[in-house]
């Protein structure tokens, strides 16, 4: 069932990867199910040829009337990456839009594999924590194929609580569950648009370093409770 009032809002940020499908198997069978999952999809391998167009309506197929997950075809032009920074924008414009409707919010990525407690502790810990902004948990890195077992290459553990000057390049969004009333303390726009490569490249970060500001201090769930896979065989970017 959907919820209207869901306690956790996961938004994923698609980019056409084949693994997009392990990525939403991974949020559907959490163990916490009250939550709300919006896919923002730029739709532009709907009637295109080629094996990774026939894997995302596949993914499609399968996912898109899942009772937990909403669907958004974000309708973003071919060329909005010369103009703006494309996950940026698709993230900014489902916030903008209030599509997230949960009182804790968190980005996930079609490269991400969330542990199935994930939900639960997090959440949990923002429950019994109300003086927290944030949480952040432990990340294994891995290099992934579809199909295949991510081959785990590195960690980046919750060692201790984070501050501003503590975020970009040293903790992953994936890691992050954050309370709604958040965005508004930061202010549009969330992530930064610019389409400058450095910008761009380190918008999620940018938007870390702005949560972590406007939160305080982030505290630390030890677990491992996400991983990130990097999977370097996209083909197009934005959607």
């Amino acid at each position: 069932m959907k919820f209207l009032a869901p306690a956790v809002t996961i938004i994923v940020t698609s980019h056409m990867k084949p693994t997009l499908g392990e990525a939403l198997e991974s949020v559907i069978t959490q163990t916490r199910k009250d939550f709300q999952c919006l896919v923002l999809d730029s739709g532009q391998w709907i009637g295109q040829p080629g094996d990774l167009s026939a894997a995302m309506d596949a993914v499609y197929r399968k996912y898109a009337q899942h009772p937990l997950i909403e669907w958004v075809f974000t309708g973003e032009p071919p060329d909005l990456i010369r103009r703006k920074c494309p996950v940026a924008w698709v993230t900014n414009e489902a916030i903008r839009a209030g599509l997230p409707r949960g009182r804790y919010v968190c980005t996930f990525y079609d490269d991400d594999i969330y542990d199935p407690e994930f939900t639960e502790e997090m959440a949990g810990f923002l429950d019994r924590h109300p003086e927290a902004g944030a949480v952040w948990c432990s990340e294994y890195r891995a290099v992934g194929r579809p199909g295949a077992a991510a081959e785990v290459t590195g960690t980046i553990p919750a060692g201790g609580p984070k501050t501003a000057g503590q975020m970009d390049c040293q903790v992953d969004g994936a890691q992050v569950m954050f309370r709604r009333e958040m965005l508004d303390r930061i202010g549009d726009p969330w992530l930064p648009e610019d389409a400058d490569e450095g910008s761009c490249r380190h918008s999620d970060g940018i938007f870390l370093e702005r949560l972590a500001q406007a939160a305080g201090v982030i505290p630390a769930v030890s677990q491992f409770l996400v991983t990130h896979r990097h999977t370097p065989f996209s083909r197009y970017s934005p959607s």
